[in-house]
């Protein structure tokens, strides 16, 4: 299953990651999030598939914030 992800990147530097819930909400008055772009920032909407991702450890995060970096050709580090 794909679904669409933002990632926040400045300078070069990615700097946040939404990943939105897989089941929508039903409760009408749940808090909601979402990523907003400040001054000398970038929103990147980008496809991913999640279907067998897991974040149950500190590894899987970097994992998936090494792909993302590579993909949208970001320097490592804060």
């Amino acid at each position: 299953m794909k679904i669409d992800i933002q990632v926040l990147s400045q300078r070069g530097r990615l700097i946040g990651v939404w990943i939105p819930p897989v089941t929508p909400v039903t409760d009408p008055l749940a808090p909601t999030a979402f990523l907003r772009a400040g001054p000398g920032q970038r929103l990147h909407e980008i496809a991913v598939d999640v279907s067998d991702a897991t974040f149950k450890r500190a590894k899987d995060v970097a994992d998936l914030h090494a792909a993302l970096r590579k993909r949208l050709k970001l320097k490592k580090g804060s």
